[in-house]
């Protein structure tokens, strides 16, 4: 049972999208469902769906409102969205 999970984390990290900044990420890699957008947060490709708030951010605390199922706010691209990390 440990070597098939030690096997399914390696191959996760392998097929992970690693990206400097978001036009590095492909949508034909790395696939998010509707309403989301693919941005590059900490070297990943990461799906993100638009967060509430007024205006532009600079960081997260800038960014008000609600993210569901257990997102957090963060800022991207001066926009504020809402994520798994």
């Amino acid at each position: 049972m440990k070597v098939f999970i030690m096997l399914a984390v390696v191959v996760v990290a392998v097929t992970a999208e690693m990206c400097r900044e978001t036009r590095d990420c492909h949508s034909s890699v790395t696939m998010c469902a509707s309403g989301s957008e693919l941005h590059c947060v900490n070297h990943q490709c990461t799906c993100t769906t638009a967060a509430s708030g007024t205006g532009g951010c600079t960081t997260a605390d800038q960014c008000s409102g609600r993210c569901d199922n257990g997102r957090q706010h963060h800022c991207v691209d001066g926009h504020c969205r809402c994520f798994h990390f």
